[in-house]
């Protein structure tokens, strides 16, 4: 048997120091032989090969037209997901049910949301990323429209649930995609431009479905208009993405042929490529679940998806609170908005988290420089936990804020206010907690993707169930304050891993280098 060597080391031992990595050239005694960035002193990591298929060396519209797409189906998601809040009231009378009997299936595809993730991250590592992805968007995309046909309740439920199982893929497996194509130091810039489609989408799904059904008075016409939207991120699929597993440890030689013709990128897509080149390329289904496994069992990743949960149910507990109150008649307590003007309440909450996009896109990466000018050229993953203090400011005066608004039937205006300030601190928390977790594992991008978003989604999927009764019996001052309690507590771990991160990811190396 020919012992393989690789052409290119990706992370050389030299670019290794304790707990961390040298990104600047001021931190190595020579940098010859090393492949450096465009400013002349940042090191590419990974180092790339000199092979045409390395996505590395993919031209810059290409990545950014893949990177568009997965966050594009990434939207999809949640976009459909959190749609089914804005036509309840329709589908009571229609189906003469109650709202809560209505609303169940929003709860439980919140939790399929979570769950399915840890399905398909596997097979992006056993098969392929586009593959995986295309498959799961097409069936979804039928499911879709099985939804808006749907004649009874039962066959309703039934088609949101399976729509969901598929459509979490994307949410999942867009890390695997990202980390493959973009250097170490671009990557908090573009999770930021991901995570802003992402994290919109759980908002910009109720509020077009509230536009929608405020016009047409028609469910079915919600989700005729996701299947559009789910239609769009085929085509998006079919024009622009290609497998971007590069298996380094293979040289240049040895790779498998990737024609660039349409039919053959079409292969890569739909998974043919992958199985014609499976053995010794893709690794095995034991060491996919394995990998799933080890990551979670790290504490320093353990105690940020901990303070991930505590955090983001809090915002799908205000996106419950705040459709149910304004639809309420005023007689009745609520404010009396009619759907035009609940859709145009989520409006708030999409401000907050694009003002944190454009204030983290070049926030995340002035601290990345100051840490390496400061470190001598070391970067270290806990340098990107700093924006999630700044977070905080935002999201607790966020909650108290909309829970006394609320309570005291003051002006929207308080809503709207606090609404935005903690979708601005989820969005800071949501990029620094990925870009860290991704920095920690960067062999296991998908993984740690699944993980983060089955706490997200657990989350969402709890607060469902309590977040009114706790309301109407204490008070709403009284449950959007412990919310806020809650938010401030979820700090607790993030400093724990600020303070001895480096010492966890240095003790568990072992394992993570050997099981990922």
């Amino acid at each position: 048997m020919i012992e393989r060597s690789v052409t290119v080391i990706p992370v050389p031992d030299a670019l290794r120091v304790d707990g961390g990595l040298v990104l600047g050239t001021e931190g190595l005694a020579s940098s010859e032989g090393l492949k450096l960035a465009k400013d002349g002193h940042t090191v590419l990591i990974p180092q790339p090969s000199n092979h045409p298929a390395d996505c590395l060396n993919w031209p810059s519209a290409k990545k950014h037209l893949v990177l568009f797409t997965i966050a594009w189906g990434a939207l999809c998601a949640d976009f459909v997901g959190a749609i089914s809040s804005a036509p309840i009231i329709f589908q009571a009378e229609e189906w003469n049910l109650s709202l809560d009997e209505v609303n169940r299936p929003t709860s439980i595809v919140v939790l399929i949301l979570g769950l399915f993730g840890l399905v398909w991250v596997p097979m992006v590592s056993y098969w392929g990323r586009a593959p995986v992805l295309f498959w799961t968007e097409f069936f979804s995309f039928f499911f879709t429209v099985g939804t808006a046909l749907s004649p009874t309740y039962k066959i309703y439920f039934i088609m949101r649930c399976l729509s969901g199982a598929f459509l979490t893929a994307a949410q999942t497996i867009s890390l695997a995609f990202l980390k493959d194509m973009f250097f170490f130091h671009e990557r908090a810039r573009k999770i930021g431009l991901w995570a802003c489609l992402y994290i919109c989408s759980p908002y910009m799904g109720p509020m077009m479905g509230n536009f929608v059904i405020g016009k047409t008075h028609r469910w079915e016409n919600i989700y005729w208009m996701c299947t559009g939207v789910l239609g769009l991120q085929l085509v998006f699929l079919v024009a622009f993405v290609d497998e971007t597993w590069f298996n380094r440890a293979i040289p240049s030689q040895e790779q498998p042929e990737r024609p660039q013709a349409f039919l053959a990128r079409m292969s890569r897509l739909v998974g043919i490529w992958q199985i014609q080149n499976h053995t010794g390329y893709f690794s095995t289904i034991m060491d996919t679940y394995r990998a799933l496994v080890v990551v979670v069992l790290q504490p320093h990743f353990a105690l940020i998806a901990l303070s991930y949960f505590l955090l983001f149910c809090w915002i799908i507990g205000i996106n419950i609170t705040t459709s149910i109150i304004f639809a309420t008649p005023v007689s009745y307590g609520g404010y009396g908005y009619d759907n035009i003007k609940v859709g145009y309440l989520h409006f708030s909450v999409i401000v907050g988290i694009i003002l944190a996009e454009f204030f983290g896109h070049y926030f995340n990466d002035f601290l990345a420089r100051q840490y390496i000018h400061k470190h001598h050229g070391i970067f270290k993953p806990e340098a990107r936990l700093w924006p999630i203090y700044i977070a905080v400011v935002f999201n607790v005066p966020g909650l108290v804020l909309v829970g006394q608004t609320i309570h005291h039937h003051l002006n929207v205006a308080g809503v709207v206010m606090g609404w935005g300030m903690f979708g601005f601190g989820i969005m800071l928390s949501s990029v620094a907690v990925t870009a860290y977790s991704l920095d920690s594992f960067p062999m296991a991008p998908a993984e740690v993707a699944a993980w983060l978003n089955l706490a997200r989604t657990m989350g969402g999927f709890a607060v469902g169930f309590f977040q009114e009764p706790w309301g109407k019996k204490s008070g709403y001052d009284v449950s959007f304050g412990m919310q806020g309690l809650i938010a401030g507590l979820s700090i607790i771990p993030v400093v724990l891993v600020h303070l001895y991160g480096a010492r966890m990811r240095l003790k568990t190396s072992m394992t993570y280098s050997k099981d990922i």
